[in-house]
């Protein structure tokens, strides 16, 4: 069967993989916090940008193509940083990174991954991105951005949003840890799922693999507490300005909702904004990223690249995106997705869906370029 019969949208894919993964992987990928009215209002904010088509205008094959950092890349969407992948699928890192590099656009690679920076990026290749939850440990931090860098990063954003860690009640339930617990309920979830038994059993248990060299030998069993205490940090502007020193690439800041902190990001030399609500999973009565974005796009003045995350699940939130004034978009859930329902070949499935929703929208609004998609607005 062909894919796009098997998989039309990426609905099908998120069908196809609710029944592959297992309970507390799929609670991890889908959960938001508190009662999680977020997730939703986010998705909500997309359903309610409107548009308006042009006719007289022959889009032919629409122009996807966009430059982002000195880069050409095939469509204007990437993959966002999601931590431990290899959880919700065994080798979900390597996979979106190869497909990624495939698809001519950026994998960004999460501080709290299943796999180390080493193994990734070779995979990527240049399109390789890294996400930094910034440690309280001076030597870790610049550790982690010594790896990236050498690993063949030239793109890194440093991720703000997360100054505690969130209640995420769902994943609470769920028995969500690092490892995960192998209750006797989490075992007999396990075993339902025997495609993924089998990768974990042949791969290992997943873990925050880029961060086990720094936890004590002698505190494994306390690992888990170690990474949150380590990487929930209030990054103050003077810690971003050591960051933006020993950076020489371009440097972005996540999380950014407030057109001040856009603002101020500038001052301290962000070459890009990264507008996001961390897909609410921070804040369950957080404000829409996509509501957020045209105050952000407008604080920045062209300054910085403004990009985000947040709720984006296909082509037409792409679209809708970049009309709001977004230069670049990033999925996280949607590329999970593709890659638990089919493996790489699942995710190469979903950003080919994805680019290909994108010109179709184009092509229906009479926009030959995503340039004039601000122009269709309703």
């Amino acid at each position: 069967m062909d894919l796009m019969d098997r998989w039309p949208a990426i609905e099908d894919l998120r069908r196809t993989a609710s029944r592959r993964a297992p309970h507390v992987a799929w609670e991890y990928l889908e959960s938001g916090t508190g009662l999680e009215t977020g997730v939703s209002a986010n998705r909500d904010a997309f359903k309610a940008v409107r548009m308006t088509p042009r006719f007289f205008i022959d889009a032919g094959e629409p122009d996807t193509t966009t430059e982002l950092f000195g880069r050409t890349w095939d469509a204007p969407f990437g993959v966002a940083p999601v931590g431990v992948q290899s959880l919700m699928w065994p080798g979900a890192e390597k996979m979106l990174a190869r497909a990624a590099r495939a698809s001519g656009i950026p994998y960004t690679l999460s501080t709290v991954s299943g796999e180390e920076i080493e193994a990734v990026a070779p995979e990527a290749g240049e399109n390789f991105w890294f996400q930094l939850y910034t440690p309280r440990n001076p030597n870790m931090r610049a550790d982690l951005m010594d790896r990236a860098w050498a690993a063949g990063a030239r793109v890194m954003t440093v991720t703000v949003d997360v100054p505690a860690a969130s209640r995420r009640e769902r994943q609470r339930k769920a028995g969500v840890g690092m490892p995960p617990r192998m209750t006797p309920a989490m075992i007999a979830r396990v075993m339902m799922r025997p495609a993924w038994l089998a990768a974990t059993l042949t791969r290992g248990i997943p873990n925050v693999a880029n961060l086990l060299r720094y936890a004590s030998k002698d505190d494994l069993a306390n690992f888990g507490a170690f990474v949150g205490k380590e990487l929930t940090t209030a990054v103050t502007p003077e810690l971003f300005a050591d960051i933006r020193k020993r950076w020489d690439g371009k440097l972005m800041v996540k999380g950014i909702m407030d057109p001040q902190d856009a603002r101020r990001a500038v001052e301290l030399g962000a070459d890009g904004i990264w507008v996001s609500n961390h897909g609410a999973r921070q804040i369950d009565f957080v404000k829409p990223a996509i509501d957020a974005l045209p105050e952000v796009v407008e604080a920045a003045g062209g300054h910085a690249k403004v990009v985000m995350d947040s709720g984006v699940r296909d082509g037409h939130d792409i679209a809708r995106a970049v009309a709001r004034g977004a230069d670049f978009v990033f999925l996280g859930r949607a590329m999970m997705y593709g890659v638990i329902a089919g493996g790489e070949t699942g995710a190469r499935h979903a950003m080919t869906l994805l680019r290909e929703e994108l010109a179709n929208v184009m092509t229906q609004l009479g926009c030959p370029r995503l340039s004039d998609l601000p122009g269709r607005l309703a």
